[in-house]
Formats: C-alpha cells, sequence, structure tokens
C-alpha cells in the first residue's frame, strides 16, 4: 500500500515538473518574441484584388502601376507602358509573406527619430477594387544601428516594426527599372521565339546627319539582304557571301527577339512613320504573322528612337543594341 503511495506521488511529481517545463518553453521570452515577431503586412488572399500601387521617396518623382485585367503598366502623365510583371509578383510576395518584423514600440514620439513620420518616410501605398481604404499604406523609415533592417509601421498606427530591408530597393529604383522594355515582349501571345522566324531581312541603317556633315556626302544605305530557311539550314538573298554560319545566324536571331530599350519615348501626336525611315528589321513567321522594328532619327545620347509594329510604343534603343541587330551581310559569312 505504502509502495502504491510513492508511485502515485512520484507520477503527479513527474507530470508537474512536466508541465512547468513545458510552459518555460512555450512562455520562454526568445520564443515569445520570435511568435509576436512573424508578421505580415498584406494577406495573400488579397492579392489578386489589387489594382493600383503607388510609392514614394524622399527623392525623385512618385510611381504609380496600375493592373488592367491581369497585366501590369507603369503610369505616366502621357499614359500607361507595360511594366515588369515578375518584379511586381516579387514585390508583392515580400510583403505577404510571414517574416521576423518584431515590434520595436509603439509611442508616436518615436516616429520622428525612426524616420516614420510622413514628411520623412517613404511610403508603399496599396488599392485595390472600390474600396473606400487602401488595403495598405506603410511608411519605410530609416535604418536600424546595424544599417541591415529598416523601421516600418502602417500609417495609421503608432505600432513600430523592424525587419529586412528588402523594400526600399524597389522604392527607391528607377523608373525605368519597371518598364517591360523587350521588343517583343513575353506576354505577347503568340510569344516570339526564334524557332518561328522562317525568313529575316535587313534594311541598313542610312547615314544620321552627323555622318553625313562629317564626310561631307549623303551616303546611300546599303541594299537590303534576306536570311531564310531552307531544309534545315539557312540561304543569304541579296548579297554575296561564300558559306553562311547557321549557328551565327541563330544567336543573331536570338538578339534581335531578346533585344531591349533604354527607356520609352513620349508620342504626344502618336507615332508618325515617316520618321522612322532610317532603317528596318523585317521578321517573317511561320503562322504567316510579320513583324517590323523601324528605326528612326538619332538622339543627342547616342540612342535612336524605334517603334515595332502592332505596338503604340516608341524606344529609346542604345547604340550597342543597334549595332548588334543591324549586320553586314559579311557577317554571316563562315570563318
Amino acid at each position: 500500500m505504502v509502495y502504491k503511495k510513492k508511485a502515485l506521488f512520484l507520477s503527479c511529481l513527474v507530470g508537474a515538473l512536466a508541465l512547468v517545463y513545458a510552459g518555460t518553453w512555450v512562455f520562454e521570452p526568445e520564443r515569445v518574441n520570435s511568435r509576436n515577431a512573424a508578421f505580415q503586412w498584406l494577406d495573400p488572399k488579397g492579392l489578386d484584388a489589387i489594382d493600383r500601387i503607388e510609392l514614394s521617396s524622399g527623392s525623385g518623382d512618385p510611381l504609380t502601376l496600375v493592373r488592367k485585367d491581369t497585366r501590369w503598366f507603369v503610369s505616366r502623365d502621357d499614359g500607361d507602358y507595360p511594366a515588369k510583371q515578375g518584379r511586381i509578383e516579387e514585390f508583392l510576395r515580400i510583403l505577404s509573406t510571414k517574416g521576423s518584423y518584431p515590434v520595436r514600440g509603439t509611442e508616436t514620439a518615436s516616429h520622428e527619430r525612426l524616420g516614420l513620420t510622413e514628411a520623412a518616410a517613404s511610403r508603399i501605398l496599396i488599392r485595390g477594387g472600390a474600396a473606400a481604404y487602401p488595403m495598405l499604406d506603410l511608411l519605410v523609415g530609416s535604418r536600424d544601428p546595424t544599417g541591415r533592417e529598416v523601421y516600418l509601421r502602417k500609417q495609421d498606427q503608432a505600432e513600430v516594426r523592424s525587419g529586412n530591408d528588402a523594400l526600399s530597393g524597389y522604392i527607391s529604383s528607377a523608373r525605368t527599372s519597371w518598364y517591360d522594355l523587350r521588343l517583343f515582349p513575353e506576354t505577347e501571345n503568340p510569344g516570339l521565339e526564334v524557332d518561328s522566324v522562317q525568313r529575316l531581312t535587313v534594311y541598313p541603317l542610312a547615314a544620321s546627319a552627323e555622318e553625313s556633315a562629317e564626310s561631307g556626302e549623303q551616303r546611300a544605305p546599303e541594299p537590303p539582304f534576306s536570311l531564310s530557311r531552307s531544309e534545315g539550314t539557312w540561304i543569304i538573298e541579296g548579297a554575296s557571301v561564300n558559306a553562311l554560319d547557321n549557328q551565327r545566324i541563330e544567336s543573331y536571331i536570338r538578339s534581335i527577339v531578346d533585344a531591349e530599350g533604354e527607356d520609352f519615348m513620349p508620342a504626344p501626336e502618336g507615332i508618325q512613320e515617316n520618321e522612322f525611315i532610317q532603317g528596318r528589321i523585317v521578321l517573317e513567321l511561320g503562322n504567316g504573322l510579320s513583324r517590323t522594328i523601324r528605326i528612326g532619327p538619332a538622339l543627342e545620347s547616342n540612342q535612336r528612337k524605334a517603334i515595332v509594329s502592332d505596338t503604340p510604343f516608341v524606344y529609346a534603343l542604345a547604340e550597342w543594341t543597334i549595332n548588334r541587330i543591324f549586320r553586314d551581310a559579311s557577317y554571316f559569312e563562315k570563318p
């Protein structure tokens, strides 16, 4: 009988100690802080409803991104321009994924010191649907003493949190970093692939006014030439080339398909095609369609204006891009 009482007592003691240990483990300050630090700024269930993002910082013009149907655009005074879909999706993923954002304070008196007043902070404003209030109005303040984290708070709350500075790079980046400047975007349907190009015709560039002034004469452009697929190889028309380098031709077409502009140029009166007669490249596709790149006058920055058929945008192409997509016929000859 005494043995049973002792066993019962020891069992109760072990159970009590287990409860005490479990309590200290669950309520350990570091673990409590870790749970409280887990936080997300946006509910991922509401991402599909977002149709407008506004970013502003102390320097530079505010940036506005708008979604039309399923595609994002950068909104400017002169129109809406294609945006990088993947960049925006990644930005929203950061905001809607739980991360470590521990509370650093709840007093409004700290906002000025932490760069979190409306006048000093950068701002992320996200709207969606017909809601009267934004889905997120987030202020991004100064970095912490380590330089690795940044202070954040919602505009209508006093609570301050800190976290890994993954947002400042998006807010302060140049407007052009948000543009999808590919001449043939992946969002096109059908998308343009190297294998779909059956024939390519190059109308070489005419000499610019500056080049003509330097040479003292108006140089006529070289005659056009065409590259065509034929029974698994390439043939050339309009130029005398001994033997073609098929791999070089494929790489050349890839450089055209992947070509990007440096910026979008305003076209206040719409595109005037008679401006874009300095040279062109015509891609004929296997589905019977064709796409044409037309080159316009040179800009002061050594860039050139360009347009692409079936798009309403004017691109600024860098000189090195122009040199890469306009090649002499001799470039395709086997070494």
